[in-house]
């Protein structure tokens, strides 16, 4: 059973640096790295992720000796480690609304978004509204990076709302939900901990059997089932479009295009259509 050591920091660049070091000079797998702050916080594909005091940064150190084909999965692994997490903390009813997006966030329907003041919209962030009709609104970010025979999972939970003071915006191009607003009532510390119990059980089952175990509980939890999606590369540039069938034991999206044909997508963003 992989049993994590646990670092914190007050402040760091990034938690993924500071694994991504430990990674290079050789460090076991099992490292978590926290920090209270992060200056240079990013997410999946290197974008920028502020990181004001409120939130969970941690980032894990892992060897696993799993085919070159199966670590893409790994990311949905961590997303179930999340939202097992959310389960174990949150009220039943806000916990069923936590979902998993593929193929690296944690979210909730815009509908189930908490009652408003009738100035919030002088309080919203300066990413204001959803664009282009998305539906949800962003509860954690994930990424994975293959560095120095090893992977470091980056992991960021919107715990409690930053200070008023605190320039720093979370979320990206996504309107933030924070655990607080659906009935979190305990500390970082706590989320710290749920996360890296409820990962390590996942990510020994996930080495010995791969994700095929695990689907159907992601199929349970997933929010793009049924809508339709556009996929874009790294680029911006279409690459498929259909309804969402499934995702399958590989870990891949399943789109049913228009013509009625599956077409399984293994990277890409999914935006909703």
């Amino acid at each position: 059973m992989l049993e994590f050591r646990l670092r914190q920091l007050d402040e760091t660049t990034s938690t993924n640096d500071e694994v991504k070091r430990a990674l290079e000079a050789g460090e076991p797998e099992g490292l978590a790295v926290r920090a209270l702050r992060q200056t240079g916080g990013y997410g999946r594909q290197g974008r920028a992720w502020a990181s004001p005091e409120g939130g969970l940064y941690l980032s894990l150190l892992l060897r696993p000796q799993v085919d070159a084909a199966v670590l893409p999965t790994l990311s949905l692994v961590t997303g179930l480690a999340v939202r097992r997490t959310a389960a174990a903390l949150l009220p039943a009813e806000s916990a069923d609304r936590v979902l998993v997006k593929w193929p690296n966030d944690l979210v909730v329907p815009l509908a189930c978004r908490p009652p408003e003041p009738a100035d919030a919209a002088a309080a919203q962030p300066a990413t204001g509204q959803p664009a282009g009709g998305a539906a949800f609104r962003k509860l954690c970010g994930i990424s994975l990076e293959a560095h120095a025979g090893g992977v470091c999972v980056g992991i960021g939970v919107n715990v409690v709302p930053p200070a008023a003071s605190d320039d720093a915006r979370v979320g990206g191009k996504n309107v933030p939900v924070y655990l607080s607003e659906l009935g979190f009532q305990g500390g970082i510390d706590d989320v710290a901990d749920a996360v890296l119990q409820a990962y390590a059980p996942l990510y020994r089952a996930w080495l010995s059997e791969g994700f095929a175990p695990l689907v159907e509980e992601y199929a349970a939890h997933a929010s793009l089932t049924g809508r339709s999606v556009r996929m874009v590369n790294r680029s911006g540039e279409p690459v498929a479009q259909g309804v969402v069938a499934s995702v399958d034991e590989f870990g891949r999206l399943v789109l049913c295009a228009l013509d009625g044909v599956l077409v399984p997508v293994a990277s890409g963003e999914a935006h909703l259509v």
